[in-house]
């Protein structure tokens, strides 16, 4: 695929696919469902939550536990990445 810039072409690579593993976890997690759950009692009545530059989904993971019935829609421009959220079902 041709990308239209250096930061796009960056994030779809060989960083991109070590960022993945860089930042996982269930401890990453745990941290954004405290971080959501003080930023979510602010809002009323969310029923959709869009991320773009996902990676793999740990903000969105969180979201969900916090909002299970909110529709949840990702936009990722690394393949494994966009793999990984397919495969847990967060895009």
């Amino acid at each position: 695929m041709a990308y239209q810039t250096e930061q796009e072409s960056f994030w779809a690579g060989d960083f991109g696919d070590k960022y993945i593993d860089r930042n996982a976890g269930l401890s990453l997690v745990a941290a954004n469902v405290a971080l959501f759950s003080r930023i979510l009692s602010r809002a009323s009545q969310v029923r959709s939550v869009t991320e773009f530059g996902a990676n793999i989904g740990l903000n969105l993971r969180a979201i969900k536990l916090l909002l299970p019935e909110a529709a949840l829609t990702a936009v990722e421009i690394n393949h494994s990445a966009a793999q990984a959220l397919r495969e847990w079902g967060g895009c």
